[in-house]
């Protein structure tokens, strides 16, 4: 269980969040709608435990975050954390490593056909549309199995298929107990309940 307590964030002595308290529960699914510049990079960064806070803190299952439990989340920020200079499988095999993954080839060769590049294996990942490169970020994030979802707008690119594979992908996380975190303006196309959000003024607010 990740949460946030009191996270508070400052750039240049500006506010971005302020007094942020959110906890996410295992097996649920939250949707958060944010514009652009409202701050909601900043804290998928700090829940994923890549940006540190100003003040408050960031607990697993009540403890502070270590390393260790980052490999449990995954990730999806606006930037796909892919190599262009790799292949779609070479990408795979490189997290699963990091992960300590196995069998890795099975695991790459799985997650490529579940997001629809299977016969893009051996493709680099530079010669991908914007649609290709978002489902093989997908494929990361998904790749260990994480208990917690971080998501910055996924459905961003993705053509219908790509979006009905991805809503696919969720639905399966959030009945196999994981929790998922949304930043979409599209989650009408999930066809779940969610716990609907806003970012407001640097506040986390129910909607």
């Amino acid at each position: 269980m990740l949460s946030l307590e009191g996270v508070s964030k400052e750039y240049n002595l500006r506010p971005v969040l302020e007094n942020v308290d959110l906890t996410l529960q295992l097996g649920l699914l939250y949707t958060l709608m944010a514009p652009n510049g409202s701050g909601k990079t900043t804290l998928l960064q700090i829940m994923a435990g890549l940006t540190r806070p100003t003040k408050g803190r960031v607990l697993w299952d009540g403890h502070p975050v270590r390393p260790q439990h980052r490999r449990c989340i995954g990730v999806l920020l606006q930037q796909p954390m892919l190599y262009a200079d790799l292949t779609a499988g070479e990408n795979l095999r490189f997290y699963a490593g990091l992960y300590g993954l196995s069998p890795v080839d099975r695991l790459v060769s799985d997650w490529l056909a579940r997001v629809g590049l299977a016969d893009s294996i051996d493709e680099r990942v530079r010669n991908f549309s914007k649609g290709m490169r978002q489902r093989l970020a997908l494929a990361r994030c998904f790749l260990h199995d994480p208990k917690v979802l971080l998501l910055d707008e996924p459905f961003d690119g993705l053509d219908e298929q790509g979006r009905d594979i991805l809503a696919h992908l969720l639905k399966g996380r959030v009945a196999d107990g994981a929790s998922v975190f949304l930043v979409t303006h599209r989650s009408e196309q999930l066809g779940l309940p969610a716990h609907r959000l806003t970012l407001r003024f640097g506040r986390v607010i129910a909607c």
